[in-house]
């Protein structure tokens, strides 16, 4: 698939080439497989400095819109990261400007602090070789993660949780302005759940966008500053956790729950999901 849809307009022209905090901005998105178009949106933006998490049923397209703002399926519309068109960039620029974490997450034969190293690919100079910089990096995003003491752990060693730990450090260490992360917080035990969401907040806090789909509704509502609500082939919902909060028919709609305020002293969450 390719094109933009029939008259919608160029995110290039409505949002500008600074839009949205040079995150990435899209129109007239058509994603799918083939022939197959799974996901509609219209227009979305997805800024820096912030968390945003994509929420939606089994199948309603998460995994397929970032790996498609990811520049990994082809799409209908336009995608703009950082100001520049994602059809015009290459395979190392894009990502410069974009990381992505699948769900699904192999068991290389490597150390963590190898696998962390790959992130740099990116920022490497034409002889690929790693450089006093790159190496700073792969220790920073360690122990961003809570890692350090694990670099020279092989992969096959760590539980999953923790090989998703590495495989985030990976993500961080590649510098990229946006991180599309999908379903990060698979295989994590709810401490380190926690720790990941406040993870999250300080790298959006430093200026990095953060893109996050989620089936965990009271962590989504209570952990990012945006969210948007797939549904029914398409974007049915977007806002601030408090505004969606406040439509529980289209919240039940997107989710098959609705939400709703948690005012307990020191709860984990501060939405808990209901019926």
């Amino acid at each position: 698939m390719s094109g933009n849809g029939a008259g919608v307009p160029k995110a290039s022209d409505t949002l500008g080439p600074d839009a949205f905090g040079t995150g990435i901005a899209a129109t007239g998105l058509a994603c799918g497989y083939g022939e197959k178009v799974v996901l509609r949106a219209d227009l979305l933006a997805l800024s820096r400095g912030m968390v945003t998490g994509i929420l939606g049923r089994n199948g309603c397209g998460k995994s397929t819109l970032l790996r498609s703002l990811a520049g990994l399926v082809p799409c209908q519309g336009e995608v703009l990261l950082g100001g520049s068109g994602l059809r015009g960039l290459g395979h190392q620029e894009r990502a410069r400007r974009v990381a992505f974490l699948p769900q699904s997450l192999a068991v290389p034969d490597m150390t963590v602090a190898t696998l962390v190293s790959h992130g740099r690919y990116a920022r490497m100079g034409r002889s690929k070789v790693m450089g006093a910089a790159d190496r700073e990096a792969v220790v920073a995003a360690l122990a961003t993660v809570g890692m350090g003491d694990l670099a020279d752990r092989r992969m096959a060693e760590l539980s999953g949780g923790q090989r998703q730990l590495a495989y985030l450090a990976m993500v961080v260490a590649q510098d990229a302005p946006m991180l599309l992360l999908d379903e990060p917080g698979t295989y994590l035990d709810l401490e380190h759940q926690v720790r990941l969401a406040a993870l999250l907040r300080r790298l959006a806090a430093a200026g990095r966008g953060v893109v996050v789909s989620t089936h965990d509704v009271a962590a989504a509502f209570s952990a990012c500053d945006r969210l948007v609500l797939l549904g029914e082939g398409r974007v049915l919902g977007e806002g601030a956790p408090e505004v969606l909060a406040a439509q529980p028919a289209l919240v039940r709609r997107c989710l098959g729950v609705a939400v709703a305020p948690l005012d307990v002293p020191g709860a984990v969450h501060r939405y808990v999901a209901v019926g």
